[in-house]
């Protein structure tokens, strides 16, 4: 026999009823996710054992709360929970897949005891599917985590569940025939049992599993002391069904060694013990061992009593097994029906996470391209920014240029009229000394001074003013024509001043170009001023020429 981490205990109906009532009415009031699946899990122990599909509906709610409450311990716990349900109903497909998840929940969220008990009961698992070896591992992984645990929490004992763990390791090694290693662990098992409290029910099954290997082995009064000391403790424990099994086991050990009074008597007491508490299944194994003892003993009529109670029983566990086997079926339907409907779910929201991604990744991308397009524009605002600040400087270099070679035209300008006008000076005030002078000379030189002051004559520059004029108007092509815009009724002599002010000539240069006194220039710019509109502005006159 094997026992596991979640072992359930029945109560008495009507003790059982009114704990299921509190539990569901702490359930309907409880506005906490845990104390709810802790209250549902309880429920869905209690009707484990007589309602298998309430059971389980109560579990799924726990499993429902849990997973929605998103907390992984609550979760684990309620997995846990459908597994020991399932794995005491025989449905060890859907107990294995239960497990496995509360394992992987746990090892994710680093829980230690969660690992531990979750290997246990896989090892169970393995064990009832014979697979004695992989069930081993399970074991043996688990060990020692549960020792781990106790030492971290100072305990001086192992846990209960190490001895779960030793009398499993037993099982295993005794169907693997290795004997020696199956007692060894049997004895671990015992050991540990008697020094931690309210282990009785294990002690026992410890006891008698060792009783059975050491009749295997035709160690019989090994086999004795423990088969009757698994006896004794369930005696104590008023455990009848227990009581019947080990009196089954002395009966089968006596069998053995062919002493079949003994053997009856036993097989006896475990029958009166067995029909008192309705065990069908000890009842027909009983009925069996009878059956094989008097057909020993030759003995046919009770041996065919034995044989007819015998079908009996095995008809009645068949028809149980057959009603098991329906509820296995629609639980494991349900359960199908379930899993099909939860990987239709995942499939559909890994679809919508998968288009929620592929949105994301569009948006991702149109996002870089926005951005992409927005930094090409910008470097191509930027680019046009600094072409339009090159030219804006380029053209203010121009014009700065163009307004040094305008100063220098100007300055050339205003230098060749006043050079004109002083070269026209100085011939006319030499012509006029010769002139002047010209008795002074010998008569033989009259002749050539007369030459000399016609050629100075002659070469005197008639045509200074038309000459600046046409100057002026090659580097100020439309100054005369806005001019003439602005009053046409404008002299040559306000003109040529205006020429002279567009030049930005003081009235001391105009003076000495045109050789008018200062004051008569002054009485001119202010006559200027009034044929311009200018008498009541604030603008100056050479400011005001400055932009014709």
């Amino acid at each position: 026999m094997l026992f596991t981490c979640g072992l359930f205990q029945n109560k008495a109906f009507g003790q059982r009823d009114n704990i299921i009532d509190s539990l569901i009415y702490r359930v309907e009031v409880s506005k906490n996710d845990s104390a709810k699946i802790v209250s549902l899990i309880e429920i869905a122990k209690y009707y484990s054992s007589t309602n298998l599909s309430l059971s389980f509906q109560y579990a799924d709610k726990a499993l429902e709360i849990a997973q929605q409450s998103k907390n992984k311990q609550l979760h684990a716990q309620a997995l846990m929970s459908i597994g020991n349900i399932s794995f005491f109903q025989g449905l060890l497909d859907i107990s294995f897949q239960h497990y496995s998840k509360a394992l992987a929940i746990n090892k994710e969220t680093g829980n230690t005891n969660g690992i531990a008990n979750a290997l246990t009961n896989l090892g169970g698992i393995l064990l009832q599917l014979m697979k004695f070896e992989e069930a081993k591992r399970y074991f043996h992984e688990a060990l020692p985590l549960f020792i781990d645990l106790a030492e971290k929490r100072g305990d001086t004992i192992p846990p209960f569940q190490v001895i779960s763990i030793y009398n499993n390791l037993g099982i295993a090694h005794e169907n693997l025939n290795d004997y020696n290693m199956a007692i060894d662990y049997y004895h671990r098992g015992i050991s540990l049992a008697n020094r931690i409290p309210q282990q009785q029910r294990n002690l026992a099954m410890l006891h008698n599993n060792l009783g059975s290997i050491h009749m295997k082995m035709g160690a019989f009064d090994e086999a004795y002391k423990n088969m009757s000391a698994a006896l004794i403790i369930r005696q104590e424990m008023n455990d009848k069904s227990g009581e019947a099994s080990s009196y089954r086991m002395l009966g089968i050990l006596y069998k053995s060694q062919q002493n079949y009074e003994k053997a009856l008597s036993n097989f006896y007491n475990g029958y009166i013990l067995a029909a008192t508490v309705g065990s069908n299944a000890i009842l027909a194994s009983l009925n069996e061992q009878f059956f094989e003892v008097f057909n020993l003993l030759n003995q046919p009529d009770s041996a065919l009593k034995y044989h007819i109670l015998l079908k009996h029983y095995s008809d009645e566990l068949k028809g149980e097994e057959t009603l098991l086997e329906f509820s296995r079926m629609e639980i494991t339907s349900q359960f199908q029906e379930k899993e099909n409907i939860r990987l239709i779910e995942q499939r559909k929201q890994k679809l919508r996470y998968l288009f929620t991604a592929v949105l994301l990744l569009l948006g991702a991308v149109i996002l870089g391209l926005l951005y992409v397009l927005s930094q090409s524009r910008l470097r191509r605002l930027s680019l046009l920014n600094n072409n339009i600040q090159l030219a804006a400087e380029k053209a203010a270099l121009e014009k700065a240029a163009l307004t040094k070679e305008l100063e220098i035209k100007n300055k050339e300008l205003t230098t060749n009229v006043i050079y004109q006008i002083r070269k026209n000076e100085l011939i006319n005030n030499i012509a006029d000394k010769l002139m002047t002078n010209r008795h002074n000379f010998k008569k033989e030189n009259q002749s050539l001074i007369k030459d000399i002051i016609s050629e100075l004559v002659s070469s005197k520059e008639d045509s200074i003013w038309m000459e600046f004029e046409t100057r002026f108007h090659n580097v100020h092509n439309e100054f005369y024509e806005k001019l003439n815009e602005i009053n046409p009724d404008l002299t040559p002599n306000e003109r040529r001043l205006c020429a002279f002010l567009r030049l930005n000539m003081s009235t001391k240069e105009i003076s000495s170009i045109t050789g008018q006194s200062l004051r008569s220039i002054d009485v001119a710019r202010t006559r200027l001023r009034q044929k311009l509109n200018l008498t009541n502005a604030e603008v100056g006159l050479i400011e005001y020429l400055s932009y014709i």
